[in-house]
């Protein structure tokens, strides 16, 4: 059971050396494993797991909470529990860790849609009229068209995983085989070309926000 400490003796106790910090580690530890697992068995999205899966699940995100929490322990301004802050940096990592893992499971072709953009799959908003609908398909086949005809396979490939299916930068680059600023630096001269191409076809950036707001 973890030991009670206020705020001022666990920012003590972790700041220490020897045995008084690692038992304030393992304390912590213990805390973040009970609240990761509880907080794990609520979501329904990984309700397929079994007890013991989701306490392993838990350990391990319990560890890297830790670090993230020795590392931040300077920012905890004292305004909540310590406890209650670490937890919350715990679930944020814990869904961080569930959301990458979700998109891990997905193969490139699969995150890119296989290249098939489809411009009513992208942008088309129910709500529109129909007028507004019939805008929005002629603005979206021309973008489209530019991301096929006029960016290369990467830059469309960038470009489509992060803007439009959202997949996050970490893996997008991965899945690559890229690094993150690498991947910014693509998705910039990407935007780019796309931006100028729309000019050269009498369409602004702005026009086509425009149609969609």
């Amino acid at each position: 059971m973890t030991v009670e400490r206020s705020n001022e003796a666990w920012l003590e106790d972790l700041n220490s050396d020897g045995q008084r910090r690692d038992d304030a580690i393992a304390d912590l530890l213990a805390w973040l494993q009970r609240r990761l697992f509880f907080y794990l068995r609520s979501r329904s999205d990984i309700g397929r797991l079994d007890e013991e899966e989701i306490r392993q699940m838990a350990a391990d995100f319990a560890q890297e909470s830790v670090l993230i929490v020795l590392e931040k322990s300077g920012q905890f301004e004292g305004r909540s529990k310590f406890t209650t802050w670490a937890a919350k940096i715990g679930v944020h990592q814990a869904l961080g860790e569930l959301r990458r893992a979700r998109w891990r499971d997905l193969s490139l072709d699969e995150l890119t849609a296989g290249g098939n953009f489809e411009p009513a799959f992208v942008m088309e908003d129910e709500r529109s009229s129909p007028e507004e609908r019939t805008i929005q398909r002629s603005v979206m086949a021309v973008v489209m068209d530019v991301m096929q005809n006029e960016l290369s396979d990467r830059q469309r490939e960038a470009l489509y995983g992060r803007l439009v299916v959202g997949v996050p930068i970490d893996i997008m680059a991965e899945r690559m085989d890229t690094n993150p600023n690498a991947l910014y630096k693509l998705m910039h001269d990407a935007r780019k070309r796309l931006k100028a191409r729309l000019i050269e076809r009498g369409l602004s950036p702005d026009e086509v926000l425009e149609s969609f707001s």
